[in-house]
């Protein structure tokens, strides 16, 4: 498709986000083709190693909420709701039970939805100009696609209450301190997915697909103990939407302008 790629190099597949004039955020049509490709993927026993990366100035800026197919999404009826936003938890699903080690290469803004898709995979670089964050509920939302679960497990509950209750946006070295990168490069796109590349092509080298997909499985497992409350998030979402708030705080973020708060 226009705006995701998927290369294979020898023992490496290389997925690329390719909508650099928008920040890489994510059209419902580039998360169903992402979506695609990791189910392609998934059955290639030829590809042992899966890199994430993108291309501009950032990795990707979260959801597009100026896709048409996201705001169709967001006045359905309840019912109609549920079902068009189990897209990201789907998604996310997909990125981790991929049986390849995943890699992330990421760099420039991390955000979001964006940020889901980085936790999701297995290991991540970053670029020094890297500012991860998740912004939904300081503008009013609640979390979604299983970032709260990613994220505990990642981060740990007071650092993950920190990210989320202040908005706060990581630097590559205070990712690399919390956790989230394994490994930090030089500033820029080119930069990370350099790293990335040479990366995968060590462990497609070196390590044997099948044990390190069985590793892989039991890690997640462990990881993964709270998937049973993975319906929270979604209608929490939604719920959450609904309110004063939320409206307000979409308005400002169009407006470019501080919201005004009510608690309702």
């Amino acid at each position: 498709m226009r705006d995701l790629s998927l290369a294979v190099d020898g023992r490496i597949g290389v997925l690329t986000l390719d909508r650099a004039a928008v920040h890489n955020r994510l059209s419902r049509a580039l998360m169903e083709g992402l979506l695609a490709a990791c189910r392609e993927l998934a059955a290639r026993d030829d590809v042992w190693i899966v890199v994430l990366q993108a291309r501009g100035r950032d990795f990707s800026t979260g959801v597009d909420l100026a896709d048409p197919a996201h705001a169709a999404a967001a006045s359905a009826p309840l019912g109609e709701r549920r079902r068009l936003l189990r897209l990201g938890p789907d998604l996310v699903h997909a990125i981790q039970d991929l049986p390849q080690t995943t890699i992330a290469a990421m760099h420039g803004y991390c955000l979001g939805g964006g940020g889901c898709l980085a936790l999701a995979c297995d290991l991540r670089v970053a670029a020094a100009d890297l500012r991860f964050g998740m912004p939904e509920v300081t503008r009013g939302m609640n979390m979604n696609w299983h970032s709260v679960a990613l994220m505990v497990a990642h981060f740990g509950p007071a650092r993950t209450k920190e990210l989320l209750v202040t908005g706060k946006l990581l630097d590559a070295e205070t990712a690399h301190r919390w956790g989230l990168a394994n490994r930090v490069t030089e500033a820029g796109e080119h930069a990370v997915q350099r790293e990335a590349l040479a990366w995968a092509r060590e462990i497609a080298a070196t390590v044997p697909p099948i044990p390190a997909a069985m590793v892989k499985e039991t890690v997640n497992a462990v990881a993964n103990l709270a998937t049973s409350l993975l319906h929270m998030d979604r209608d929490q979402f939604i719920l959450a939407q609904t309110s004063e708030d939320a409206r307000e705080a979409l308005a400002a973020f169009r407006a470019k302008r501080p919201p005004r708060f009510a608690g309702r």
